[in-house]
This record gives structure tokens, C-alpha cells and sequence, in this order.
């Protein structure tokens, strides 16, 4: 079970990718419940509430990816990017700056 998250930051849509997925799997972003279904691709804005469970005693494989939000400029995408490399940097204790 993965409990209950958001992310962050709203400039990004989450994509799933359901790639095998045994009975007693489901997804839930805010108030849609949705059992997986293999193939079937699910995107949402992950700044809202979602959690994954698994009640099988099987594995489900999942391809998840990013995709930035359709309506963000070239000059947005790539002043996050700064940002999370940045974040990135600072996490890798400075390293990347040279530090």
C-alpha cells in the first residue's frame, strides 16, 4: 500500500501506465477510486491527494513518468528545471556546485 501524498508543485502532470496489474489493485486521486487496468494510461495533477493499494499478494508493475502541464511556456519549463537541479545540487550537499 502506498498511503496518502501530494506533490508539491502543480507544474507537472503524473502519468501511469498500468503494465501488469493483478485483481485488488486501485488508484485514487482526490474522490475518483479507479481499479487499474492494464494499458489503460491515468494523468493527474499530483498536488492532489492520492494513494495506490494492492490487496493481491501479487507484484503490479506501474510505469510511471512526468509530463509538464500543457499551458506552461518554454521559458517556465525551464525556469523549473533550474530550480529542481538547484534542489537537486543541494541535496547532493553541494557537490554539483563545486563545493
Amino acid at each position: 500500500r502506498i498511503p496518502p501524498h501530494h506533490g508539491l508543485i502543480n507544474t507537472r502532470l503524473i502519468c501511469h501506465l498500468p503494465l501488469i496489474v493483478p485483481s485488488g489493485c486501485r488508484f485514487r486521486v482526490g474522490n475518483d477510486v479507479r481499479d487499474w487496468r492494464e494499458g489503460e494510461a491515468w494523468a493527474f495533477d499530483d498536488t492532489i491527494e492520492h494513494e495506490a493499494a494492492n490487496d493481491s499478494r501479487e507484484d503490479r508493475t506501474i510505469l510511471i513518468f512526468d509530463v509538464w502541464k500543457p499551458e506552461m511556456t518554454e521559458d517556465e519549463r525551464a525556469l523549473v528545471s533550474a530550480l529542481f537541479q538547484a534542489v537537486d545540487a543541494y541535496g547532493a550537499g553541494g557537490q554539483a556546485w563545486g563545493v
